[in-house]
């Protein structure tokens, strides 16, 4: 367990040594992305912006505000389910603290590790914060494709979007990844021994291309993350009043989130035909299109699979007024908040 402390510690400070890194590449982006998007139209999209409607904007603002909130409250649940008493304020400042090490880090992989250390501060052991890590990723993960999937099903019927042959495939490999790493975890929870042969016999593979040296380290690590799959997952099952309730939780937390773009709409006074359930379909296939891009809050592909969708019923300078004030919530202004949430609870903790 000690072991496992002092490996979560080092991630979380390689992280902080590379967060100027990050930083420094992610504005180079978001300077790039930017002028892109104002470089024709910098009148019209400053006045828009000005000039549009505060509540709704705050409308925008108190709807991801809400999905905050809600993304906490499995983590509270599975929390108490492993009996921990801690505070449900705690678990909000941890995913505000978790927008922060997700947007600065490709794949969002600083989210979980930050996790597992601020638990443990809060006197949870290290074995039961990855446990209650690695069932909130099941759930999330699962109320993601659930989405995707009803997205998907719901667009191939009444034919709401078009998009160009290469934002459609980012979008159809970002459900199939993210299908097959639901798959994969599924698959694990029922038989373990059978997914690490196939997982063996793919590094076998692998190290005959050169693609992996050590064999055996390989072969231990996704051993360790099978068995830390089927565990937790077995825990979930024999909790399914526990999984049902925080699977409907996420379920919600993602409506909300994925109706931010609408309450934007309203706020810049776009006329358009769009409605709350082409809004969600859109927002859900922005999330597979760019869910999977190796780039810090995949910056480049998200503003792309927004626009690539959106234009179907938004045009011009409008259009772009809306990505970036949907960025700036959804993002941006995240990133700031999570960043100072997690200094200042750094400095209180070193008092």
């Amino acid at each position: 367990m000690q072991k496992k402390l002092y490996y979560v510690t080092f991630i979380i400070v390689v992280y902080m040594n590379k967060k100027i890194v990050s930083a420094i590449i992610l504005i180079i982006l978001t300077i790039g992305v930017f002028y892109y998007l104002i470089k024709d139209n910098f009148q019209n999209i400053f006045n828009s912006i000005v000039h549009a409607n505060v509540l709704f904007l705050f409308l925008a603002l108190f709807l991801y505000i809400i999905y905050t909130i809600l993304q906490a409250v499995p983590f509270y649940n599975f929390s108490k389910m492993h009996n921990y008493n801690v505070k449900f304020s705690f678990y909000i400042y941890l995913i505000v603290a978790t927008n922060f090490f997700n947007g600065i880090t490709p794949l969002a992989t600083g989210g979980q590790p930050l996790q597992v250390y601020a638990m443990h501060k809060k006197k949870i052991s290290t074995v039961d914060a990855t446990n209650i890590v690695i069932e909130n990723f099941i759930i999330f993960q699962f109320s993601a494709v659930v989405f995707g999937f009803i997205s998907l099903i719901i667009n191939s019927i009444f034919h709401l979007l078009n998009a160009d042959s290469i934002l459609n495939n980012l979008t159809i490999i970002g459900f199939i990844l993210n299908f097959l790493l639901l798959i994969f975890v599924i698959a694990v929870s029922f038989n373990k021994l059978f997914i690490q042969n196939i997982i063996n016999f793919f590094i076998k593979v692998f190290s005959r291309l050169k693609l992996i040296k050590d064999v055996n380290k390989s072969k231990e690590k996704w051993q360790k993350t099978c068995n830390e799959f089927y565990d937790n997952f077995q825990i979930l099952i024999k909790n399914k009043s526990m999984l049902i309730k925080n699977i409907l939780i996420l379920l919600i937390a993602f409506f909300f989130y994925y109706s931010i773009p609408l309450a934007i709409i309203y706020a810049l006074g776009i006329q358009t035909n769009i409605n709350l359930v082409i809004t969600i379909i859109i927002s859900s296939y922005v999330f597979l299109a760019s869910s999977y891009l190796p780039i810090p809050g995949a910056t480049g592909g998200m503003e792309y699979a927004f626009l690539g969708y959106f234009k179907n019923y938004i045009a011009g300078y409008k259009l772009n007024s809306l990505l970036l004030i949907w960025r700036f919530i959804t993002y941006y202004l995240p990133l700031i908040i999570g960043g100072i949430a997690f200094n200042i609870n750094s400095i209180k903790s070193k008092k």
